[in-house]
């Protein structure tokens, strides 16, 4: 399940995982992206991992298929768990999308991840 999330910010689109991802969630999340790319050429991402239990495959690649799209229109990402497996992954997704700064952050460095992504 993924749940928009609120941010000051008019350029970064923020979202909660807490659950599997499934298609209907990943419309949710770009409606969301192409609402705020009609008032800023790029974008930042602000996610929170609480639960992960994975992503089906038609949503993975939706998500896959309009990511493309955009891949050079986002500049952060910040994402926020407690998830050592998520963590170690930061330095690999770097690697993949170069035009992307992914940081994770711990949740009691919650609002310092908000502070980076929204600068």
């Amino acid at each position: 399940m993924l749940q928009l999330k609120s941010l000051d910010a008019g350029h970064v689109v923020g979202c909660v995982v807490d659950g599997k991802i499934n298609s209907d969630d990943i419309d949710t999340i770009w409606k969301e992206i192409d609402r705020k790319f009609k008032g800023h050429e790029k974008l930042s991402i602000y996610v929170e991992v609480k639960n992960y239990g994975g992503i089906s495959l038609d949503a993975f690649f939706e998500d896959l298929k309009r990511g493309y799209k955009h891949f050079s229109n986002f500049s952060k990402k910040a994402v926020v768990t407690d998830k050592n497996w998520i963590k170690k992954m930061t330095p690999v997704v770097n690697k993949i999308f170069p035009n992307i700064d992914v940081k994770c952050f711990s949740f009691e460095d919650k609002e310092k991840a908000i502070e980076w992504v929204q600068n």
